[in-house]
């Protein structure tokens, strides 16, 4: 087993990045499913409040669509 790589190590590579937007998806078609998205925490909770839909790929930089409570079900 390799040993995995410290999160300041994870950039994309971007030779094979597409744009997928649009269908909600969680895994990108170069077959990882970690992705790189902005939220914002709630101050009381610190729960997540609020996020982008727009992500990008941890592995390859391809962006596509989040989503979202209202498709997960679909996905």
């Amino acid at each position: 087993m390799k040993e995995p790589k410290h999160i300041t190590e994870l950039k994309p590579d971007y030779k094979s990045a597409m744009d997928i937007r649009g269908t909600p998806t969680t895994v990108c078609p170069c077959g990882c499913n970690i992705w790189n998205l902005k939220t914002v925490f709630d101050d009381e909770t610190g729960e997540i409040d609020m996020y982008f839909t727009d992500m990008e790929c941890a592995l390859c930089g391809t962006l596509a669509t989040a989503p979202t409570p209202e498709n997960s079900e679909n996905i």
